[in-house]
């Protein structure tokens, strides 16, 4: 992981590859002093590192805000409201994707690069979808062909959810291949599992069942359900993954550039600003989970050394609440923050979870639940606790007694069970993968999230992001169509995209 850094500014030389999906080009001549060809193992980790979370989708970023993990009280360093603004577009790393396969062409191990670079689509084409609706999908990327495209059409949601399955159903097939070939060779590049396609594999079916999950409600226009069935019902076609250890997991390190964000060296700065949410705090009291003396430290104006594990002692803040009160509450010791020892201990932090075990074992519950395919919505649903307390090391005794809490054990294959389980997932998803949590909470409304004077939206949480500015300067026509087939012609943060209605 110490190497992941290091060739993100290289990547710049991909000259016209690296072509945004609506900018406009003038012919160039080529220039003999610059490199033409780069090696694909060089964009592969280019790729890698984005997707590993940069920006705000890290571990105690602005995303887990939103997630309602964690609440700011300094009004100087952020805020609480959710008056989005707009949603960043992918098609420079998926310009990268293309320049990897092609660089791979002339290569024995070009199937590997093949399939990855699927999933990478389907990946990247899912994270600018939902976030905004309609995006440019069967034109983007043709502004240097032979007959340019240099303002594509926006794609409807659900042709480009369809393209997505597709992505994901050829990656599957075509790693396959690639391991027959291959086996799981190291392949430089790959900083996440060293050229294991074995591992590979994996992540791309528990991501395709996270796509599928995410669809619940436009199970009748994609055969989800179907869908879904193939995958759980063929494991040895389409293998998954088996445990944490198989998680796709981001390392930190005392390495300048990937330090974890709470760390001594940032002890001063953020430690008094970073307060637990409620959201998720008051879920861990309410069933006495020991991952809330891991996570969390008590507050200390409530605290009693001769019973330190009162769970009283643990005050989340609101999301939704002013941040000047919340301050002066902060400041008397009324808060909890953030577990000292554990996150303030070294400048390696916690691993960050992008794609896992705990989630997957919740998708499978869900789905059986649900109806969709059958099996044993308990045991997919306790190997999900299991794996998120395994990830903070909670002791065989205390999982043991956590499930059997009244409100833990599973209610069965209902409303209330379901509850459970979306309930169970979001808490795993703590500090890691994003905005996942987020995206479930907008497909299902559970947990409730605190909504409050600091809202700023209307007193609502936010449907979707808008759209860049910039395709407002370079493809004006077919982002106002865009807008006009989806929303009424509103750029609105409030309006319901196709894949949630």
């Amino acid at each position: 992981m110490k190497t992941q850094y290091i060739r993100r500014n290289l990547i710049l030389i991909l000259i016209s590859v690296l072509a945004f999906s609506c900018t406009k080009f003038e012919d160039l001549a080529d220039d003999p002093n610059k490199a033409v060809n780069v090696p694909p193992s060089m964009l592969l980790s280019e790729i890698l590192t984005v997707l590993n979370n940069i920006g705000d989708e890290g571990a105690w970023e602005e995303s887990q805000r939103d997630n309602q993990f964690w609440v700011i009280s300094f009004d100087y360093y952020g805020n609480q409201d959710y008056n989005w603004g707009e949603a960043p577009y992918r098609y420079n790393t998926l310009s990268n994707v293309l320049a990897m396969e092609k660089e791979a062409q002339n290569l024995d191990s070009k199937n590997k690069y093949e399939a990855l670079g699927k999933f990478f689509k389907a990946y990247f084409y899912d994270y600018m979808s939902k976030r905004v609706g309609n995006v440019p999908m069967s034109q983007a990327m043709q502004a240097t062909t032979d007959t340019p495209i240099t303002a594509p059409i926006y794609d409807e949601q659900e042709q480009i959810y369809k393209e997505i399955l597709n992505l994901l159903e050829a990656a599957n097939d075509q790693i396959t291949v690639a391991r027959a070939e291959v086996g799981t060779a190291n392949i430089a590049g790959d900083f996440f599992f060293k050229g294991d396609l074995d591992k590979w594999q994996k992540i791309i079916n528990a991501f395709h069942l996270r796509t599928l999950i995410s669809l619940s409600k436009r199970n009748n226009d994609l055969n989800i359900a179907s869908r879904f069935n193939t995958i759980i019902s063929n494991p040895a076609k389409y293998p998954l993954l088996e445990s944490i250890e198989d998680n796709m997991t981001r390392y930190f390190s005392d390495e300048n550039g990937n330090n974890y964000e709470l760390n001594p060296g940032n002890y001063g700065f953020n430690r008094n600003r970073n307060i637990m949410g409620a959201t998720y705090l008051d879920l861990l009291k309410s069933n006495n989970d020991p991952r809330i003396y891991i996570v969390a430290d008590p507050a200390p104006f409530y605290f009693n050394e001769n019973d330190p594990k009162n769970l009283d002692a643990y005050i989340g803040a609101n999301t939704g609440d002013e941040q000047g009160p919340m301050q002066v509450a902060s400041d008397e010791g009324k808060f909890s923050y953030p577990n000292e020892a554990r996150y303030y201990s070294s400048y390696e932090g916690e691993p960050y979870i992008q794609i896992g075990y705990a989630e997957q074992e919740f998708t499978i519950a869900e789905a059986i639940n649900r109806g969709w395919v059958s099996g044993n919505a308990e045991n997919h649903y306790t190997n999900g606790i299991k794996a998120s307390m395994d990830f903070y090391g909670v002791s065989e005794a205390d999982k043991n007694t956590f499930l059997t809490e009244a409100n833990v054990i599973y209610k069965g294959n209902n409303t209330d069970g379901l509850s459970q389980i979306l309930t169970q997932k979001y808490i795993a998803f703590f500090n890691n993968s994003g905005r996942e949590s987020y995206f479930n909470y907008r497909r299902t409304g559970i947990p409730a999230f605190h909504i409050g004077p600091s809202n700023k939206n209307g007193n609502r949480i936010p449907l979707r992001w808008k759209y860049p500015q910039s395709e407002f300067q370079n493809n004006k026509e077919n982002v106002t169509s865009a807008l006009s087939s989806q929303y009424g012609g509103s750029d609105d943060i409030n309006a319901e995209m196709w894949i949630i209605k």
